[in-house]
């Protein structure tokens, strides 16, 4: 008999009980008479079967050990059980053969209604959110999602979604959501309100993970101050998005917060234009390589870069525009203090490109060494970047030569804090070749989020 509590532990009670006779035992012949999964009672046999029914392929113990565990890990996929205990024991009964043993799975679903509270922490915004779930809506592993949540930005979303992964294989999703959100952009000077439907269906490649989507939003951008400028005053109103977007991202990093080796590449596409009044192609490129050159000395660099091109004649709008600068971007410039402004307002453009170069160190004489201090680096930083609107009238020569006049670029020292999966940075940093249209931070600089360039 063995149970996932002894499962690192299978082959090393087999040898203490019989010795040096351990690896015979564990070669001899050995046949699977029945495999059984008891306590469940809302999952559909048909999503069991196939993660379970290569354990009858075992000729031998070991064999028979391996594709057990490797069902009960099928079974944990699914995502609908708590709890999953394995049993094997010999066979019984008249018709079992000297070597027939019995497997068996005592499982505990998931509640059918869950609920869940907490906080959450984005990109120099943080959310309280409240959730409830229906899990395993219809018996192959369907749930059904609603969400609320407050935040620093968002002032208010809701969130009403279906999510349909495969079975055992939760990276090939189908998700159907409808959502409404209201959120300030203050360094714009407007408030946006947005409402609609999203379809999304997740999908594994050899290249990378895979997005297709759908989006039909309703939007509204109205005025945040008194203050806002014209410029902005003027893209205020409804607008009407449909839109098909395809991501691809190939993330070969060992740690999402602070990676010591590996890469990450996502690339995404978008049309708008399916209907309603916005149209536009949109693309989007992020790369980040990292590189351990020494014990805990992590070398990284980094580059990401976007083009929108109106079509038919349409304006580009603010709400989709690209935006450059700040402690997550190019440190040393205030959140998107980069490129084209109106008064206070942050206008946005067309084109982006922006590179980081980094360095991260343990702490000077490693204080805390083992504990608090590991989660603690000393950071140094290249960061570089341009924004603007192509003239698309013009050669791809001049467009080109247009993105690299007027550069901007920092540097700066600073120390980074690991908080599971976000960060805080706490840089000084000196800017270089700012523009009289730019906002500038010369000087200390906090970031609190999960992706940096």
């Amino acid at each position: 008999m063995a149970d996932d509590s002894k499962s690192e532990g299978t082959e090393d009670g087999v040898k203490s009980h019989l010795g040096e006779t351990a690896d015979e035992f564990l070669i001899r012949p050995a046949f699977v008479e029945h495999v059984n999964i008891e306590g469940y009672w809302r999952t559909k046999k048909d999503i069991l079967v196939p993660g379970i029914k290569r354990i009858l392929e075992a000729t031998n113990f070991r064999e028979l050990i391996a594709l057990a565990f490797e069902a009960k890990e099928n079974l944990q996929n699914l995502g609908v059980f708590n709890e999953i205990d394995l049993m094997i024991d010999t066979s019984s009964g008249p018709s079992a053969r000297p070597n027939g043993y019995d497997v068996t799975f005592q499982v505990q679903e998931k509640r059918f209604l869950t609920s869940s509270s907490g906080t959450q922490i984005g990109n120099n915004e943080g959310n309280m959110l409240f959730g409830m779930q229906l899990n395993n809506v219809f018996g192959r592993t369907e749930q059904v999602k609603a969400d609320l949540s407050f935040g620093t930005r968002t002032r208010m979303s809701y969130q009403l979604s279906f999510f349909k992964p495969a079975p055992g294989k939760p990276e090939k999703s189908f998700t159907f959501a409808a959502q409404k959100s209201t959120t300030d952009v203050p360094m714009c000077s407007y408030q946006e309100a947005t409402q609609g439907l999203v379809m999304d269906f997740q999908l594994p490649s050899v290249i990378g993970q895979h997005s297709f989507s759908w989006e039909g939003m309703w939007r509204e951008v109205t005025e945040l101050s008194k203050n806002a400028s014209f410029a902005v005053r003027e893209q205020a109103g409804h607008s009407l998005k449909s839109s098909l977007k395809h991501t691809v991202v190939m993330d070969k990093r060992d740690n999402l917060t602070l990676p010591t080796e590996g890469y990450f590449l996502k690339l995404s596409q978008e049309l708008a234009g399916l209907g309603g009044d916005v149209r536009f192609f949109k693309n989007s490129l992020e790369y980040q390589q990292n590189v351990e050159v020494l014990k805990d000395v992590i070398l990284s660099w980094t580059f990401q870069g976007g083009n929108l091109r109106p079509l038919f004649g349409a304006p580009s709008l603010i709400n989709d525009r690209f935006f450059l600068g700040g402690p997550l971007s190019v440190r040393g410039f205030n959140f998107k203090g980069i490129g084209p402004r109106s008064g206070d307002d942050s206008l946005g453009a067309d084109t982006y490109w922006a590179a980081g170069l980094h360095l991260y160190t343990p702490l000077p004489f490693r204080p805390g060494r083992g504990g608090l201090g590991d989660r603690i680096k000393t950071h140094l930083f290249l960061n570089s970047g341009n924004l603007i609107s192509l003239n698309t009238n013009v050669p791809w020569r001049n467009r080109l030569y247009a993105l690299r006049e007027k550069v901007r670029w920092s540097c700066g020292v600073g120390l980074v804090f690991l908080l599971g999966i976000a960060r805080i940075e706490l840089n000084y940093c000196i800017p270089f070749g700012a523009q009289s249209s730019d906002s500038v931070n010369h000087g200390i600089q906090v970031g609190v989020g999960i992706n940096f360039l």
